[in-house]
């Protein structure tokens, strides 16, 4: 007969009643689509977009220089089905671009995806999609933002899954570094200034023509947007504000490794007997009011990897990972969030804790792949659309962070927003 500690049988528990859920999520099974990274079916899982060759790369290209992006997703279904795909152009904020697509497609406007695989020798059976582009079937002529979108069946109707990515031209040389806050921020926020210079393309009105965005990490809900500069000098423009540039630092994301099911791992408190695989993290501690550690971490994002097996991407197993963090008492303002690159960035229901008296704190129990995987716990308030890791994790000046400036340029007389320059660094600069 099969045991189980107190506390798993706990979250099995919340598990299953979550399950209901799932269908009704805003971010999966949901008819409408959204411009943003979205998921909307519940048996699509591992979804990741990166460039060819590089799994911790930001989803954007440079045109013209060879450059590819990579999709993978698994249906946990485990049949074939008949998958397409398209682009849809963007302006700098996520809205339809007013051009028409034969102006930024070459080739086909849609594709069926013919790369795919059935796992192996996996307890949870699934089918692993892979795609490349641009390719041959498909070409993208205008630089600027992109969805990616994939749907079922030729029905563009029938959205299976989302995802932005950015394809630019390196027009302009950006020079960032990141500060402390100053005041009372000194020691929780991180500032981002930087100059830009123009000498390479000329610049008409960059008050009213050039946009900017500051991006922490992979995070689109706490985006700086507009940014405007303080001094014009011939081709410089500065960026140096007291205000509207800070983020808070955050702290280093927490993580837990199960590329291996034959070992324990640091995080990894026990293997959960039976049928299929289940582990029970270690018990976390909020943070909120420690002082800083310097700690690993790869910014919050994830890899998929199975150590034992040859060929990851059809051989990596689907695992029940149990999530608990000790906690006074529950927040009735809003709710907590495992947060990071496993959840697109994003409070969903999914990756919502529940609060069990009991144990006197939050538990969750998430289905992930084998991998590498970084998070953290948000709390959402309630109306609010931004995380706040505050309460869970605190802020600190010193936190590694990835950081991504983006320049969008319309002149009078263009339909379009183009991207002219890229530039991702990492925070603290020094």
């Amino acid at each position: 007969m099969r045991k189980v500690s107190h506390f798993t049988l706990i979250l099995l528990t919340l598990f299953s009643l979550c399950k209901p859920l799932i269908a009704q999520d805003g971010y999966t099974d949901s008819p409408v689509m959204k411009y943003e990274d979205r998921t909307y079916r519940s048996y699509i899982k591992t979804v990741q977009l990166h460039q060819v060759g590089w799994k911790f790369s930001p989803p954007s290209i440079e045109m013209n220089a060879g450059q590819q992006l990579q999709l993978d997703f698994d249906d946990l279904q485990g049949d074939f089905k008949s998958y397409y795909y398209t682009f849809i152009h963007c302006d700098a904020d996520w809205t339809p671009s007013d051009i028409n697509n034969f102006d930024y497609l070459k080739g086909y406007e849609q594709d069926f995806l013919t790369n795919y695989a059935t796992s192996f020798g996996t307890t949870q059976g699934y089918t692993h999609y892979t795609l490349v582009f641009p390719n041959n079937n498909i070409q993208l002529l205008l630089s600027g933002n992109y969805l990616l979108k994939v749907y079922l069946n030729n029905n563009p109707d029938s959205v299976i899954l989302t995802r932005r990515f950015m394809l630019y031209r390196d027009k302009l040389i950006i020079h960032p570094r990141e500060t402390p806050g100053i005041g009372d921020e000194m020691f929780t926020k991180q500032e981002i200034v930087f100059s830009i210079n123009t000498t390479r393309y000329n610049i008409m009105d960059p008050f009213h023509a050039l946009r900017i965005f500051i991006q922490q990490n992979g995070r689109w809900d706490n985006i700086i947007s507009d940014v405007q500069p303080q001094f014009v000098q011939d081709t410089s423009l500065q960026y140096y504000s007291d205000f509207g540039n800070m983020f808070d630092g955050g702290n280093q994301f927490r993580n837990f490794d199960m590329t291996t099911l034959h070992l324990i791992s640091d995080q990894i408190q026990r293997f959960v007997p039976g049928k299929e695989e289940e582990i029970d993290l270690k018990p976390d501690k909020p943070r909120g009011s420690l002082p800083y550690i310097t700690l690993p971490d790869i910014d919050g994002q994830f890899y998929i990897l199975d150590k034992d097996a040859d060929s990851t991407p059809i051989n990596g197993e689907y695992v029940r990972v149990h999530f608990f963090m000790p906690y006074d008492s529950a927040i009735t303002t809003g709710n907590v969030y495992i947060f990071g690159g496993l959840s697109d960035w994003q409070c969903k229901k999914e990756f919502r804790m529940h609060y069990v008296d009991s144990l006197n704190g939050y538990a969750a129990t998430l289905y992930l792949k084998q991998g590498f995987y970084d998070y953290q716990y948000a709390y959402l308030k309630d109306k609010s659309t931004v995380a706040d890791v505050t309460p869970f994790e605190g802020n600190h000046s010193e936190t590694e962070n990835t950081y991504t400036i983006y320049a969008y340029y319309r002149p009078p007389g263009l339909y379009y927003d183009e991207l002219i320059g890229i530039k991702t660094f990492h925070a603290p600069s020094n």
